[in-house]
């Protein structure tokens, strides 16, 4: 029997289950990749097929590729102002299992991989919705985001394993303070003048209608 004839067992979403070999699994992954939801089996059930000693590891690369772009499409979703999922038992320790087992490899798809879902992960630490106290209007508040999500990103980036849930919460305590700090020295200011003159127009025009 070949190597890559190994057949390795695999429970799908509804406790069906399968059989496939390395490269199967990973054409499946590959074929459901091309949406977010629901692919054959949870994320965590392909990490635990892909963590097998015998299973190849060009295979478990991307297909742990394939889950954290897809974990990646989700959060940039809810940082858009979507959503966010409901975690299923051992999902996000799974995603963050492809994360931290990716770390050295070499190939562009696990960098790119790494980053984006990194990125998004920052960015929901510092996401404020339009009633969020932290919000400010304006062209000075999203440059400041910006430019620290790319800063965290960068900080972040080389570290050889990450627990995101408490990065997450860290980094959002960080974003505030950093917040409240401009807040206090002014910067905000002029963008709501801005923007409440805006405001003032638009009732305005409403009114003469």
């Amino acid at each position: 029997m070949g190597f890559t004839e190994r057949k390795y067992g695999i429970t799908d979403r509804y406790g069906e289950k399968h059989s496939f070999t390395a490269k199967q699994l990973y054409e499946r992954v590959l074929q459901d990749s091309k949406s977010d939801y629901n692919w054959i089996a949870t994320a965590s059930e392909l990490v635990r097929v892909c963590k097998q000693k015998d299973f190849p590891s060009e295979y478990a690369v991307a297909i742990k590729c394939a889950i954290l772009n897809c974990f990646a499409n989700v959060e940039h979703r809810a940082n858009c102002g979507g959503g966010r999922y409901k975690d299923r038992t051992g999902t996000k320790e799974a995603v963050e299992e492809c994360y931290n087992s990716l770390y050295g490899v070499e190939k562009a798809e696990a960098i790119s991989a790494r980053k984006r879902y990194l990125s998004e992960m920052v960015a929901s630490a510092s996401y404020t919705g339009l009633w969020d106290p932290l919000y400010h209007p304006g062209p000075t508040f999203e440059k400041l985001r910006q430019d620290w999500n790319k800063a965290k990103v960068e900080q972040y980036f080389g570290c050889k394993k990450i627990n995101f849930a408490a990065l997450v919460k860290v980094l959002h305590n960080e974003f505030a303070e950093l917040v409240k700090k401009k807040e206090e020295q002014g910067a905000f200011d002029e963008d709501k003048k801005t923007d409440l003159e805006g405001w003032r127009k638009f009732y305005e025009e409403l009114k003469n209608m």
